[in-house]
């Protein structure tokens, strides 16, 4: 984002501009117009939908504090334009879907999917006056079941959308999930994936059952990781002692700026696989963007890629994947996220739930939180960045479309030593 663009929204948010020297890791708290966290995600595109469930009903959305409604018109294109309409207010999540555009429920202005006003019916027959009011709108894509928006500066000439492999590869099997809701800040959810010390902990399983996941994530011999930088973020790679001397057993987990998350070893530790089953490697691309609404909200989105020989793979996932186990809670247990163990999910939100914003924290890193501090620095150097007014890592200049992002999540057995 050009500087003035970033000046001009602090101004309009009212936040004094940041010196380049103050930005620092309590920033990434807070995704507001004009924030430094907020601005820097705005450079990227981000998304806000899927198309299995954009269905014939407008879909009330917050993006980085911004109101928005999502919709598809009657000739298939889909448009995020402002929630209030710009005559009198009303919300348009109640508007009527037509061939055109969004009409308001009010007084039936309607908007087009780029904002344009097309009629104002209550107005003289030969008035022009719609063509003066031009409403928020935002540019949209679609790619591998997912809809993304580009909110930042240059609406005209956003940058181009990279080519997620997991969403474009025209093999496998693919499966979008639905979207998943969440009421605590977006970056506990972000920094936890470069965290692979909290899988051997709080998703402890018995050591004793004879799988991979219990051997390798075992509490009580945590693999080593180093904690990495690629082209695209962090990678943390878990390894121990492989079949040979000259081989070792690998973990991946990727963050890939600004906020997507990868790991490939749902079919070893959801399938309760022995080690040996890793001699094939990973089958799957499991891929999670994360749009934060606002400070205190983010939303999920997952996409897998499986290149598997099984055909029925993704029914047999959901089917491991249960509710934490059904145990009558105490009565004098008020706590809200119990029970939580026997699940990943549930005990992923427990723990980060429960841990605050990173601004309100009194932390105490240690080392074996390096993938933590690696990817908070690349993050505040990219916020830097586009305070400075340049292009942050990870957003494509228009001579790189049609680049193919590749995330790694390698899961498997290799030789000692790559990274």
């Amino acid at each position: 984002m050009a500087a003035r663009n970033l000046a001009q929204a602090q101004s309009k948010a009212g936040i004094r501009k940041k010196k380049v020297s103050e930005i620092g890791v309590s920033d990434l708290a807070h995704v507001g117009l004009g924030t430094p966290a907020g601005e820097w995600l705005r450079c990227y595109w981000l998304v806000v939908g899927t198309t299995e469930e954009l269905r014939d009903i407008p879909v009330g959305v917050k993006i980085l504090g911004e109101e928005l409604v999502l919709f598809r018109d009657l000739n298939g294109r889909i448009g995020l334009v402002g929630l209030h309409c710009p005559h009198r207010g009303s919300s348009l999540e109640y508007g009527e879907i037509e061939a055109s555009g969004i009409r308001c429920p009010y007084h039936a202005w309607l908007f087009d999917v780029a904002g344009n006003c097309l009629e104002q019916p209550a107005e003289p027959k030969d008035s022009q006056f719609h063509k003066k009011v031009k409403h928020l709108s935002y540019p949209v894509q679609q790619q591998g079941g997912l809809i993304f928006a580009y909110l930042g500066p240059e609406q005209d000439d956003p940058p181009p959308l990279p080519n997620y492999s997991p969403l474009i590869d025209s093999g496998g099997q693919r499966y979008v999930e639905s979207i998943r809701y969440y009421d605590y800040n977006w970056f506990n959810f972000i920094e936890n994936g470069v965290d692979p010390v909290h899988f051997s902990v709080l998703h402890r399983s018995d050591p004793g059952d004879g799988t991979w996941r219990s051997w390798f994530f075992n509490r009580h011999d945590i693999p080593h990781f180093d904690a990495v930088e690629t082209d695209y973020g962090v990678k943390v790679i878990s390894r121990k002692p492989g079949p040979t001397l000259d081989t070792e057993y690998v973990d991946e987990k990727s963050v890939a700026l600004p906020s997507i998350l990868q790991i490939g070893d749902l079919e070893f530790t959801h399938f309760h696989k022995p080690p040996s089953a890793l001699a094939e490697g990973t089958h799957i691309q499991h891929i999670m963007f994360v749009t934060p609404n606002d400070d205190d909200h983010f939303m999920l989105f997952t996409a897998d890629c499986y290149t598997g020989p099984d055909p029925d793979f993704f029914p047999k996932l959901a089917a491991t994947r249960p509710p934490p186990p059904e145990e009558k809670k105490r009565d004098y247990d008020h706590r809200k996220h119990t029970p939580f163990r026997g699940s990943v999910r549930h005990e992923d939100i427990m723990t980060q739930g429960t841990q605050g914003p990173i601004d309100q924290r009194d932390e105490h890193l240690a080392a074996s939180d390096r993938g933590v501090i690696l990817l908070r620095k690349r993050i505040v150097n990219a916020m830097k960045t586009v305070q400075r007014g340049g292009l942050p890592e990870g957003v494509l200049t228009q001579e790189q479309a049609g680049a193919v992002v590749k995330i790694d999540s390698f899961t498997g057995i290799r030789a000692k030593g790559v990274l």
